[in-house]
């Protein structure tokens, strides 16, 4: 009950008065890759040892499209971003997590029909501080319950970043199965502090989701490839966007296959590519991302949860 009432409150914080009515202040790369993790692009309850630390590269093509009458224009034809992020664990089933993304980019701010002004080439992106609580496990499944809050440190007049502080709260499902199979999927809402108006598109409030899965590659030699070495990806994920009176939130939808190495026990690296499959605002054209982890204890893993009490026939017998 408690945590539906924050909800509630954050959800009344979040709506403007009135949408910011500058196209440009919306951050239009929607990747949040969490620090310390090569599995997916969302959290999928992946353990991160002790503490971790990592830089996702990333490449975006065309994220978003402006359509008139006559022409489709690109505002941002490309972006070029190098996130920094680390995670840290709380005895054993916390973990809190921050990423910083910077930005080189080119592309045209649109302020007039016919005015056309470039880009700044390079940005600063929003600070993103998290924390996972693992809530419970049963044998291979486990359920996790994730927030986020987004500061407005990125340059939102270069579509570089909100134009205030978003927040987002997650549920996480995670089972290990046989055959070296691991499905992931998480699902919630992410809160504006304000709403902007793109065209007819109102930027704002939304739920979000993703679901992937992984399985191990079987070693293709025996004198440097060792089992769960290198592992194959594939994911979906996207939003659902808000509706209010005549506008309506943009629902990207996107899809992306990658591969996981470790190159040691400490380190990995995923590679991971992906498009968009809908024409939607902040679905790009191509996606490609690199993330280079260390994780200082890839090994642990949360304690089990403490077995009920049970009364033994001696203390019966006592009684």
């Amino acid at each position: 009950m408690r945590w539906l009432v924050i909800v509630a409150v954050l959800a009344g914080m979040a709506h403007a008065d009135a949408p910011v009515m500058r196209p440009e202040a919306i951050e239009v790369d929607r990747d949040t890759t969490p620090p310390g993790q090569a599995e997916f692009s969302f959290d999928g309850g992946a353990p991160i040892g002790s503490w971790a630390a990592g830089v996702t590269l990333g490449f975006l093509e065309r994220p978003v499209a402006f359509h008139t009458l006559v022409s489709t224009t690109y505002p941002v034809d490309h972006r070029e971003t190098a996130t920094l992020g680390g995670a840290f664990a709380i005895g054993d089933r916390v973990i809190v997590d921050a990423r910083l993304p910077f930005e080189h980019q080119v592309g045209a701010r649109l302020h007039l029909v016919l005015e056309r002004q470039a880009l700044q080439r390079f940005v600063l992106g929003d600070l993103g501080l998290g924390v996972r609580v693992h809530i419970a496990d049963s044998g291979p499944f486990g359920v996790f319950l994730r927030g986020d809050v987004w500061l407005p440190t990125g340059n939102d007049a270069e579509f570089a970043g909100d134009a205030g502080w978003s927040a987002t709260w997650l549920g996480i499902a995670r089972v290990e199965l046989p055959h070296d199979l691991v499905i992931a999927g998480t699902g919630g809402f992410h809160l504006r502090s304000k709403e902007v108006q793109v065209g007819n598109a109102l930027v704002g409030d939304e739920l979000v989701w993703g679901v992937g899965a992984t399985i191990g590659i079987p070693p293709l030699c025996s004198w440097w490839c060792k089992p769960d070495q290198l592992r194959a990806a594939l994911e979906f994920d996207g939003v659902v966007g808000d509706r209010v009176t005549a506008s309506h939130g943009p629902s990207p939808v996107e899809v992306k296959l990658g591969f996981i190495g470790r190159v040691r026990p400490s380190y990995a690296i995923a590679v991971r590519a992906g498009t968009r499959l809908d024409d939607q605002l902040g679905a790009p054209d191509f996606r490609a991302t690199i993330d280079l982890v260390y994780q200082s204890d890839p090994g642990r893993k949360p304690a089990p949860a403490a077995p009920p009490a049970t009364t033994t026939e001696d203390d019966d017998d006592s009684d």
